[in-house]
């Protein structure tokens, strides 16, 4: 088995299979790569582009190539010394009809097999114990008026089903009785509940019952009273998906009805979502897991605690061998993962905020959030956007699940005869608190009140009695003593399973909140700078740097070694150079100023876009403009065109401000699209393009050696590295599906190839070779040290002089091997004498790094441009290290020999 080094993220769809994986494996390998990491391959629903939509958790998905093509994947990674990772989805699944497991819920309702799968209130008010099913998009008595629902025999005629539009739903057994009846035809007289199916299948064999039943049907078809009343039958419920927020009564994956959630509590759930991942661990395709929303789940930790047992006991016939398991968790600042969940870490978001806040210039951001505030008329403070943007959410989109834990509360409280409490009371008070949560979720459902959880909730509690309403103080007060102070254990079991489900729902609640709430609604409200709205991103949250950075790592390098450590993912909002490229706009932020002045002007007059739209627009434009592209080349930029729209379009409806996914303003929408075709395609604002690309132009060199920092620090730190795909060139891409195209890898192949001098390669650095060469060169390095890369300890190294703050230096060591790194930060003003990614040489004056080593007779070599650089009692001179590329890696030249980079 491979050892953990360094990950590729895999998006895997129809279009990139197994197969293309696997064509694709040699660069892998030859990049030094250790295991591809896979997003979900269990069956999802036909043309998935990203498979957290499963149908079947139990088989591989055949649009990807199957069993046979996931094997024949493995054995060209085994052969290149390589493994695999696999994302699973644990927390939910497709609403869908292709699921079985959902299709015989709303076939049998709560008699079915399936029923306690999904987390289902069947007793919520007005539910009448069916599943309400967010199907339509008007009115039940228009869509029956249009005769949109329409009863078909199917399945050779020996089937019925009700078809909305293009979508057939099943029949339930008291509706095809019914149907029977009006039909004149008597069921076999076998056909007790549970049998009515069978029955009505082999009575429809006889051609001679078709007559009678098409013509009750086609009765059916024609009379919207009889459609209701056969709908009345079913054991669901037709509403409007707009109205998910208020009638829903099925837990979902965040506010998306679509998506199912699973009680993952329950053991047969467990073992059949488990079953192939647990297989393909045992019969060795699969090397580790990652588990999607590991919040989502009701009891995380003895999730985690049963699975990592699972999983030992499925490879152990190889002692060595472990099985790595990793979760997706946001983590806030300061939060760390619970020290009792069996893992080898998160995937790496807390990372990605880490290094944009050391690429953070606090100056400019002060400025531009004054600046912001300015024109919008709005708070200038991200804190408050965040807030409005929870209260928003609750009472609307997720107000069904609010309604849902209110219940939870009310009918334990009532059970334990204590005041009875209004539920829009207990709505109000819960409120206040899950307004105030400084994190995603606490854990209190695991069990036990950790110190975590309970400076959690009194941070939320106390925040909850400046900011909420006074007269709500006692509710808010019981509420507080349900979560903090009654004991379980001490109550009747009733009264106990009560109150889990009470900690159960709030908790569940809060990890929704947090993600819609915080990263698709306030982060597209908040545009100060943009680079600070990612997932994980924390704009309210600022602290010195590079102190904060320094005393991260060594914590990392200690406690989570295998924590994986991203830039970019599948979720992000932009991309990881996109990111670097605004990060010079939060530098230049009076440069930016102008720009946007001038921009709105020219175009304000003629659009009724907000001007918080049009300084997000910029900000976009800006930071995503293809590298070396000018505004005359038509093709390019229609291309461009199309991505900006997608994203605005996307951008504004979650936002929910002008328009939105629920009751979108197509008026609106096509403003802001004229607005992008004028300034690319029509030419209606040719000079306006010509002064974004040399704006945008300004931006490159910076950019490119904010990314080059970033990568840097991303394959050198404590950590796995997690290279997600195509971004070992610039990654310039915004929020999905945008960050999900193609890439393309023989390109890549092929640069990878060229024997280059790195220094070469940097004033060509538009193209992107500089930056895979980066990472190629580190990633050999991790691959001829990998102790040192794995445990390794991280210590900061002192920078004294005028631009201290400007450099980011440490040593990591293990045993007799050592790595020096320096990178810069925040140079973006001082880089005008040259088109290179490169701070001016002078700007560096007295800056130096202070000694490491006490061997004063040891020499250092730049492993990626060879020069070497003796160690002095006074250190290095920064001028030095940066004279001939961007960043510093250095290791004793007496080591030399080991680094591929120097012997190659």
């Amino acid at each position: 088995m491979t050892t953990l080094r360094a990950t590729v993220r895999l998006q895997l769809n129809r279009d990139f299979d197994f197969a293309a994986a696997a064509a694709q494996v040699p660069y892998f390998a030859a990049m030094g790569l250790s295991h591809i990491y896979m997003s979900p391959i269990a069956m999802a629903r036909p043309g998935s582009t990203h498979g957290y939509d499963v149908v079947d958790p139990m088989i591989v998905n055949p649009e990807l190539g199957g069993e046979a093509g996931l094997a024949a994947l493995a054995d060209v990674l085994h052969a290149n010394d390589m493994g695999a990772i696999l994302d699973i989805v644990p927390n939910h699944m497709a609403a869908d009809l292709a699921n079985t497991w959902w299709g015989d819920v709303l076939t049998q309702g709560e008699a079915s097999a399936y029923a306690s799968y999904f987390d289902i209130e069947w007793d919520a008010p007005g539910a009448q114990r069916k599943v309400w099913l967010p199907w339509l998009d008007a009115p039940l008595e228009r869509v029956l008026h249009n005769r949109r629902c329409m009863l078909e025999r199917h399945t050779g005629g020996t089937g019925i089903g009700l078809w909305l539009d293009d979508s057939m739903l099943p029949a339930s057994e008291r509706s095809l009785q019914w149907l029977f009846e009006r039909a004149e035809v008597a069921l076999p007289p076998h056909a007790v509940a549970g049998r009515v199916f069978d029955a009505a299948r082999r009575c429809m064999q006889d051609r001679q019952t078709h007559a009678a039943l098409d013509q009750a049907i086609a009765t059916v078809n024609a009379d919207t009273a009889l459609m209701s009343r056969f709908l009345e039958l079913q054991h669901y419920c037709l509403g409007r998906w707009s109205d998910s927020g208020e009638r829903l009564n099925y837990r979902r994956f965040f506010d998306i009805h679509t998506l199912a959630a699973l009680r993952m509590d329950r053991d047969a759930v467990f073992e059949a979502v488990h079953a192939l991942p647990l297989r393909l661990i045992e019969n060795g395709t699969i090397d580790g897991l990652r588990i999607d929303h590991i919040d989502g789940l009701s009891q995380p930790g003895h999730y985690l605690r049963r699975l990592r047992e699972r999983m030992d006991r499925s490879s152990q016939r190889d002692l060595q061998r472990h099985v790595t398991l990793h979760v997706e968790k946001i983590l806030a600042p300061g939060e760390t993962l619970p020290a009792d969940w069996p893992v080898d870490g998160a995937t790496g978001y807390d990372f990605m905020r880490e290094v944009s806040a050391l690429l953070h210039d606090p100056v400019g951001y002060a400025e531009l959030r004054h600046a912001w505030a300015t024109l919008t008329g709005g708070c200038a403070e991200f804190a408050q956007e965040e807030r409005t943007a929870r209260l928003y959410m609750l009472n609307t989109l997720l107000g069904a699940e609010l309604s849902r834990c209110a219940r939870a509360f009310q009918q334990f409280l009532a059970s334990k005869a204590e005041r009875d409490v209004a539920l829009d009371v207990l709505r109000d008070a819960l409120c206040d608190v899950l307004a105030n949560m400084p994190v995603y979720r606490s854990y209190l459902g695991d069990g036990k009140i950790t110190k975590a959880d309970r400076q959690t909730l009194e941070h939320a509690f106390a925040h909850a009695k400046q900011d909420g309403a006074a007269d709500r103080a006692p509710v808010r007060a019981m509420i507080r003593r349900c979560l903090l102070s009654i004991d379980a254990a001490q109550l009747p079991a009733e009264q106990a399973q009560r109150l889990q489900t009470v900690r159960y729902r709030f908790e569940q609640l809060s990890s929704a909140l947090s993600a819609k709430a915080v990263e698709d609604t306030a982060f597209y409200r908040y545009g100060a700078l943009l680079s600070h709205n990612e997932v994980g991103g924390a704009p309210a949250h600022v602290q010195p740097e590079p102190e904060s950075f320094h005393a991260a790592m060594p914590w990392r390098a200690s406690r989570w070694p295998r924590s994986l450590l991203a830039t970019a993912t599948h979720d992000h909002k932009r991309g990881e150079d996109t990111r670097a490229r605004l990060d010079v706009l939060g530098e230049r932020a009076q440069t930016f100023l102008e720009t946007f002045n001038a921009f709105s002007k020219a175009v304000d007059h003629r659009m009724p876009l907000h001007p918080s739209t049009l300084w997000m627009l910029l900000q976009t434009l800006l930071a995503a403009w293809p590298l070396g592209t000018h505004a005359d080349d038509t093709l390019v930029m229609q291309m461009f065109a199309e991505r900006i729209k997608a994203w605005l379009l996307k951008a504004e409806r979650e936002a929910k401000l002008h328009t939105c996914w629920t009751a979108p303003d197509h008026d609106y929408e096509t403003a802001c699209g004229t607005l992008v075709d004028d300034l690319f395609i029509s030419g209606e604002f040719a000079s306006v393009c010509h002064d974004l690309c040399h704006a945008a132009g300004k931006l490159d060199a910076a950019g490119a050696l904010n990314g080059l920092a970033a990568a840097t620090l991303h394959f050198t730190v404590p950590g796995v590295p997690d290279l997600y795909q195509g971004t070992e060139y610039w990654d310039l891409s915004l929020v999905d599906p945008d960050n999900r195209c193609a890439v393309d890898y023989r390109t890549r192949a092929e640069t990878l190839e060229q024997r280059l001098d790195f220094r070469t390669l940097v004033p060509q650095y538009r193209d992107g070779v500089i930056k895979q060469h980066l990472i190629h060169g580190l990633l050999q390095l991790r691959k001829a040290w990998p102790e040192l890369f794995a445990n390794g300890s991280y210590q900061p190294v002192v920078v004294d002089g005028a631009r201290q703050k400007h450099v980011v230096a440490f040593v990591r060591r293990h045993g007799s091997h050592q790595l020096f790194v320096a990178v810069p930060r925040l140079c973006a003003r001082h880089m005008a004498r040259a088109d290179l990614p490169m701070a001016d040489p002078d700007f560096w004056t007295d800056t130096r790094v202070e000694a490491f080593s006490d061997d004063h007779a040891c020499v250092f070599v730049d492993v990626f441009t060879h020069r070497k650089h003796r160690v002095k009692p006074s250190g290095w001179r920064a001028g030095e290290l940066f004279a001939d590329a961007p960043v510093a890696i250095l290791i004793p030249a007496s080591q030399a020999h080991e680094c591929p980079t120097l012997t190659g």
